[in-house]
């Protein structure tokens, strides 16, 4: 007598894309991405954001969300390597307060048999002329499908910017740092990723980024960098590379009043290519 077999063909299609990812490239399969830089300004930029504000500095370093004077909303999706089931949605809202700027974002990725969420609840506050510190408390849930449940967990990420002369800027982050466990059952544990990187502004209208991440992961160092343009305070060029795979970047912003529109695509030598849209509104 024939049993059914409770692994639909969809799950072993995702099981096979993720045993492919880890041969090919072990960064894109830990965790989806849920610590990696959002919002398709950062995409033009090959990711490369670590040290200026703008928005999705929410998730990329709260401490760049300390420069933002009013309330903002955003969307922001990514289609990994064209495919639906490695989608990554992101939304997100900012607003001063009292004593500093507050924001909430949601990041999601995955699909109905496997998924990621990660709620966060940030801080940004400046500190004198020149410094600038933010964290982020997070709540991340990942199921398993139909029959293995989820997991769910609880963690924080902390970022610091200065202001090293008028036109130099430093950034730092840092995603879990004190390494909390991935599931209370299990050895499994969260990776801690730390960022640093320089932007310096060459013109109101030339920037150029670079910087670092070291994943505990991973045992070699991500170096990227980036060069944005500014044409006639509506358009902006991006173009970004990398290492690791992530070959390069290309990226387009439309600056519509309290609109900002932002489209890129990243290159990984193996898997193609990744685009990526997003949409804020300021008030």
């Amino acid at each position: 007598m024939k049993t059914k077999n409770p692994i639909s063909l969809r799950a072993t299609f995702f099981v096979t894309i993720q045993c492919l990812f880890m041969l090919v490239d072990l960064p894109y399969i830990v965790a989806g991405g849920l610590w990696t830089p959002e919002g398709a300004r950062s995409a033009g930029l090959n990711h490369s954001t670590v040290a200026i504000g703008d928005f999705w500095s929410i998730q990329n370093n709260q401490a760049g969300m300390a420069g933002i004077k009013r309330l903002t909303i955003g969307l922001s999706y990514q289609d990994l390597f064209g495919m639906n089931e490695l989608a990554q949605r992101s939304v997100a809202v900012i607003a001063p307060l009292k004593w500093g700027v507050g924001g909430l974002s949601m990041h999601y990725f995955g699909f109905s048999l496997y998924s990621e969420t990660k709620i966060g609840v940030a801080f940004a506050r400046s500190l004198g002329k020149h410094f600038r510190f933010g964290i982020q408390l997070n709540y991340l849930q990942t199921k398993y499908g139909e029959h293995y449940g989820k997991a769910q967990d609880i963690t924080f990420e902390i970022g610091l910017q200065a202001d090293l002369t008028h036109d130099l800027h430093l950034g730092m982050w840092i995603f879990n740092p004190v390494s909390f466990k991935q599931a209370s059952y299990q050895q499994e544990v969260l990776p801690i990723v730390f960022r640093f990187g320089l932007a310096y502004s060459f013109s109101k209208s030339l920037l150029v980024t670079a910087e670092a991440e070291k994943n505990s992961f991973i045992n070699q160092i991500v170096i990227r960098s980036g060069v944005e343009y500014e044409m006639n305070n509506r358009f902006t060029f991006r173009l970004g590379c990398g290492t690791n795979q992530e070959i390069f970047s290309l990226g387009l912003g439309i600056h519509l009043g309290h609109l900002q529109l932002d489209l890129a695509s990243r290159m990984h030598a193996s898997l193609g290519f990744s685009p990526q849209a997003s949409i804020q509104y300021t008030f």
